[in-house]
């Protein structure tokens, strides 16, 4: 871990012949060509992980990782191997301003990513703001 301006996150090895072409980013997550980033992914210092693309089996919607409404948590692990970075799943704002509603499972499960990380047994989860367009680009 090595801190810039205050923020934490994982370095990436130095690859100096690959160039860094960012794919697809929002506030939850960066696809460049190196590495998937999640943001806000450690606690309690708001840190980013950085997921080589050689440590990542595979990367699905939540949804398509038959992931159950007991492994979803607003940040950490809920029930299961999903480490979830911070972002509120199943309350959201309303559309009027000072109201909240809760979000529904299918919603939620088409809006969040799931990463296989290689020999690892926790899998990293994450919201996206675009999930077609996170997906393409992944």
């Amino acid at each position: 871990m090595a801190t810039e301006s205050g923020q934490a996150y994982e370095r990436l090895p130095e690859d100096e012949t690959a160039p860094l072409e960012i794919l697809y980013e929002d506030s939850y997550v960066q696809v460049s060509t190196r590495a998937l980033v999640i943001k806000r992914y450690y606690f309690p210092s708001f840190g980013s992980r950085a997921i080589p693309w050689n440590k990542i089996e595979w990367v699905h919607l939540a949804r398509d990782a038959n992931v159950k409404c007991y492994e979803l948590k607003d940040w950490g692990m809920g029930i299961g191997s999903i480490w979830w970075n911070c972002r509120s799943r199943l309350i959201v704002r309303g559309t009027r301003p000072y109201t909240l509603k809760i979000n529904g499972l299918q919603n939620t499960l088409a809006s969040n990513i799931v990463v296989k990380v290689k020999n690892a047994w926790i899998r990293p989860g994450s919201y996206v703001d675009r999930p077609d367009l996170a997906m393409a680009a992944i």
